[in-house]
């Protein structure tokens, strides 16, 4: 078995307990939400199958373009690949709300932001199988072994609750309907960009590794402060936002 097969394993079921454990907290131990994190565990495939690598490749086969970044590629292209997983992974996050089975998680603001962050985080879960079985096929990472790949285990955890932070904002602007549905979905979609420009730039050679993955969870890191700020708010709309604690006074 290859060593990203391991690695994967161990990552995929140390990342879900952290998920689970955080849905505890966030939601109140309401284990509805479970259910929302196996319906977005498919969702990497298939749009990554059926609809982000066809029009990339598509659109480089049209044009002459060779399918790897550098600095000598069109500035439209470069564009393309960027914007093309905000956009269509955004999008697809959020389409088992349109479920009816789902829509009860759209009737209060507390319950969306659960909702979404369920939904992202069984699709990060679902990205990292799906990335690992890429690696696999690759005969430079085939050999290598499992212990080594303490980078894809970093990362894959941080980005996966970050897929939920965005996409429980993208679910909130749902709950809030007309407008601020779309207000919701430009907000995951400009999070995934700029949590996305780091590596860009990494492959373009314009930033080092180090700065690169820095500037992507720093992006992370302000989602969750986003979301922290919306969960205070829904929590205090809905009457369950717990009191201060004063433990002395003057």
């Amino acid at each position: 078995m290859p060593g990203i097969y391991v690695m994967a394993i161990l990552t995929i079921a140390f990342t879900t307990l952290l998920c689970i454990a955080a849905l505890n907290q966030w939601t109140r131990a309401d284990r509805r939400y479970f259910w929302l994190i196996l319906a977005g565990l498919p969702l990497s495939l298939v749009v990554n199958r059926f609809v982000k690598t066809p029009l990339v490749t598509f659109v480089a086969a049209s044009a002459g373009i060779p399918l790897k970044l550098g600095p000598d590629v069109a500035f439209w292209f470069i564009v393309l690949i960027w914007m093309n997983a905000p956009i269509f992974e955004e999008a697809i996050k959020v389409l088992p709300m349109a479920l009816p089975a789902s829509r009860v998680f759209l009737r209060d603001e507390l319950q969306a932001l659960g909702a979404g962050l369920a939904l992202g985080m069984g699709f990060g879960l679902g990205e990292a199988a799906y990335l690992a079985y890429g690696l696999a096929q690759s005969p430079a990472y085939s050999k290598i072994p499992w212990y080594l790949f303490t980078g894809f285990a970093s990362e894959r955890l941080i980005v996966t609750f970050g897929h939920g932070l965005m996409t429980s904002l993208a679910v909130l602007g749902l709950s809030r309907g007309g407008r601020k549905s779309l207000l919701g979905y430009l907000t995951a979609v400009g999070l995934h960009a700029l949590i996305n420009l780091g590596p860009i730039l990494l492959a373009l050679k314009l930033l080092p590794a180090t700065l690169a993955s820095a500037a992507s969870y720093a992006v992370i890191l302000g989602a969750f402060a986003l979301f922290q700020k919306n969960l205070r708010s829904a929590r205090k709309s809905s009457g369950t936002l717990p009191k201060e604690i004063v433990y002395f006074e003057r």
